[in-house]
């Protein structure tokens, strides 16, 4: 049976890197992200997804998650528009809320930090494999 998909994002709050670099590079990554009106633009109709009544903890989390996701799409030339792209956003919001959750079950420490520029990451990667399944494969082969 293959690992719940949010298993790698949970492992890497409960452990993370001691160098801190993967934190400063999302730290960048993020800071382009807002500084880009292409990106905000994706990201605001993205955000519409995210239903009002999430707890605002949460809600700071999937709204990063939704940041790397818009820029994945910008970068990845996607639209926010287009039901075969957007379909990733259901499943992506889940595994946060997934993770969310089992953290505070566990009352595990996390570094909510980390889990913002983790979410952010989570999202990002999740537009580029989407670009990859759907159009970058084929071309490949």
């Amino acid at each position: 049976m293959d690992p719940e998909p949010d298993t790698d994002l949970l492992q890497s709050l409960l452990n993370p890197p001691e160098d801190g670099r993967e934190s400063q590079d999302s730290r960048e990554l993020v800071r382009r992200a807002e500084s880009q009106p292409p990106v905000l633009t994706a990201f605001q109709e993205l955000s519409r997804t995210v239903p009002t009544d999430d707890l605002e903890d949460l809600a700071g989390f999937l709204r990063y998650a939704l940041l790397g996701v818009s820029l994945g799409f910008v970068e990845r030339h996607l639209s926010p528009y287009l039901a075969e792209h957007v379909e990733i956003i259901p499943p992506l919001l889940k595994d946060i809320r997934s993770v969310f959750r089992r953290l505070k079950k566990s009352r595990a420490t996390y570094d909510e930090e980390e889990f913002r520029y983790r979410a952010f990451d989570y999202g990002l990667h999740k537009a580029y494999y989407l670009d990859w399944r759907l159009y970058m494969s084929k071309e490949l082969y």
